[in-house]
């Protein structure tokens, strides 16, 4: 099993690293409802607030992101979008006024963001068809291996600071553009060599031509649609959950703790689950992921106390465990390969536009109505995104095993829209 990804390229396992190292800093996210709403003193809607701004922020950063890394270099975009985003953190940690504060947080979103659609692009580029689940879930793993160390770490140096958290994130967010900068190079297949998985030179596409492309690709909009429904419930963990964890009388040590049971399952499970589920339909574990999420929340609803709570992060995040390989994958498959950024661009601003919606709305409904009705809500949505899933289901599967069969014979170099 732990050859599939001790034998990924070089270069996908030193952006693993990387994030492994980004990621166990990366305190400002995830203290970020708890800071604005307490440390700061600004209120529980105006914190919330801050996320969908960084939501916002992030949805624009995707977009952009995707279409620079595809015009200029995937490696170029992440370094802008690393070094910029340690600037910012630090800018963060010293604004007092709240709309300045929430203008700096959805700047940093913007900038951050660009890393994301341009790493996924270079992995991409690195790594055949058929090993693409084992490299993302390789670099799920790192990121949330950071997460499980950063929430209880974080509530230790918030227990003296705040302003810990955000020399710390940003230190570690330079330290992985530092990495970056020293060793690795610039993926971005050109204009006359040959990809790895095709036999024609890429082509740039005109801004104008890939958004027609994309909007007339009814598979993958649905596709995206779905997840946008699912990430606004996901969205959740990072919002509403850590206040109504607060209002549950839990320290933010307490906080920490459970908060961390997500990375550490991950850390755990994803390496075995992803290489079992590997043999199986994409969707179909996509779909069943969407189901353990929507149980996860739902249990929300009833009162408990740490084992409950502990219990109830447990099964979403085994949800997450199975969707979140395949979903980049599938993603991966679907795009033509000049426009290969712009689709993971795309499809990450639907987690942008997933916390842009979610935790503003989020949290309103708990302010106005409690968290029975937040979590309630919660599972209906979840219900109504794995019946999506379900309706695209075929189409998806048709699509890319069309593809596969087409790229292992070096007919064509991408997938045609349905």
């Amino acid at each position: 099993m732990l050859r599939d990804y001790i034998e990924l390229p070089l270069p996908v396992r030193i952006l693993c690293l990387g994030s492994l190292i980004n990621r166990a800093g990366s305190f400002v996210l995830i203290f970020l409802t708890i800071y604005a709403s307490e440390e700061m003193g600004f209120g529980v809607r105006f914190a919330t607030a801050c996320m969908g701004v960084l939501g916002l922020g992030s949805m624009v950063g995707s977009i952009l992101g995707g279409h620079l890394a595809d015009q200029v270099g995937r490696r170029i975009v992440m370094l802008i979008a690393l070094i910029g985003g340690a600037m910012l953190l630090l800018l963060i940690g010293t604004m007092q006024n709240r709309w300045g504060f929430m203008a700096a947080v959805g700047l940093f979103a913007i900038v951050s963001d660009m890393y994301r659609p341009a790493a996924a692009a270079m992995i991409a580029d690195h790594v055949d068809v058929d090993r693409r689940p084992h490299a993302f879930a390789l670099m799920y793993i790192s990121v949330n291996l950071g997460f499980a160390v950063a929430p209880p770490l974080g509530g230790l140096f918030a227990e003296f600071s705040f302003r810990l958290l955000f020399w710390g994130d940003a230190i570690t967010t330079l330290l992985y553009g530092m990495i970056i900068f020293a060793v690795i190079r610039e993926s971005l297949p050109n204009r006359t060599v040959p990809i790895k998985d095709a036999s024609c030179p890429r082509n740039i596409a005109p801004l104008r031509q890939a958004a027609a492309h994309i909007a007339s690709d009814t598979p993958f909009v649905l596709f995206c649609l779905s997840t946008l429904l699912i990430e606004i419930v996901f969205m959740q963990g990072m919002s509403t959950l850590p206040i109504h964890i607060r209002q549950s009388g839990f320290n933010n040590l307490q906080f920490g703790l459970l908060m961390s049971i997500n990375g550490l399952l991950i850390f755990l499970l994803q390496l075995p689950i992803t290489h079992w589920l590997h043999r199986f339909n994409a969707m179909s574990v996509v779909s069943a992921g969407c189901v353990l999420i929507a149980i996860g929340f739902g249990l929300c609803m009833l009162e408990g106390g740490f084992a409950f709570i502990a219990l109830t992060i447990a099964i979403w995040t085994l949800g997450e465990i199975l969707q979140a390989p395949f979903m980049q994958s599938i993603v991966t498959d679907m795009a033509p390969v000049e426009l290969r950024a712009r689709y993971l661009g795309l499809f990450g601003m639907c987690y942008a536009l997933a916390m842009t919606i979610g935790a503003p709305v989020g949290g309103e409904v708990l302010s106005r109505f409690g968290p029975k009705v937040l979590w309630g809500g919660t599972l209906v949505i979840a219900i109504i995104a794995v019946t999506l899933y379900l309706a695209i289901h075929r189409s998806i599967t048709r699509r890319i095993d069309t593809y596969n069969e087409l790229s292992d014979s070096n007919l064509v170099t991408e997938a045609s829209p349905q």
